[in-house]
């Protein structure tokens, strides 16, 4: 099985981020675990999993290389586990599970440690606020994504399953990999924090937009 062909089996819209520093080197893991190895997709979950504790963990340190390290690798697995276990025909409902809370280790736990990282060091009550907004505009994506994504199929017409698409605009994983990677490798978490919540509170607003101009009930 080829590069190509490994493609088809990624998540698509994909995130444009994503796609230039994530996707296309998980591509190539996954063609080696497809045509090689063949390991078992929640064993590759799991070490996301391992990972992401770690960048928690880091984050709430305050120790944000770490932290980065950490979750560029939790995240690396995560492109890499589903892949793997739709080429390889091993999709479980475990594999589901592990998906959504690895996903939401890895996301929300992040989330919380630098916010109360940058609150404890700083003292400045609007890291309150903002992990507030994130909150809402998380949950309120959660609800909203799913219908978007179908409206967004029908905005792009006919196109086949099988084709990879990149998302014309950033995605929430966007997003989640500027505050965690790259801001922090600059010790410039303040600022990846800020971004993270504007983009989405800017998302889900969109989303919300979407449905309500040309999305279906």
């Amino acid at each position: 099985m080829g590069i190509k062909e490994i493609m088809k089996y990624f998540d698509s819209p994909a995130a444009p981020i994503c796609y230039i520093f994530v996707d296309r080197i998980a591509a190539f893991f996954v063609w080696i675990n497809v045509n090689f190895f063949k390991i078992h997709p929640n064993f590759i979950s799991i070490f996301s999993g391992i990972f992401s504790f770690y960048a928690v963990y880091y984050f709430y340190l305050g120790r944000f290389f770490w932290g980065a390290f950490f979750y560029l690798l939790a995240f690396l697995f995560d492109a890499i586990d589903g892949p793997s276990a739709r080429a390889l025909n091993k999709t479980s409902q475990l594999g589901i599970i592990l998906e959504i809370w690895i996903d939401s280790l890895r996301l929300v736990g992040s989330t919380f440690a630098m916010g109360w990282y940058l609150y404890n060091s700083t003292h400045n009550v609007k890291y309150v606020f903002l992990i507030i907004v994130w909150m809402i505009s998380f949950a309120s994506g959660l609800w909203l994504y799913p219908k978007t994504k179908e409206t967004f199929k029908e905005f792009i017409g006919k196109v086949k399953r099988e084709k990879y698409i990149i998302s014309p605009v950033p995605t929430w994983m966007d997003y989640e990999m500027f505050a965690f990677f790259f801001m922090p490798l600059f010790s410039a978490i303040n600022i990846g924090f800020i971004v993270l919540v504007v983009g989405y509170f800017i998302s889900s607003l969109g989303m919300s937009l979407n449905l309500l101009w040309g999305g279906r009930k």
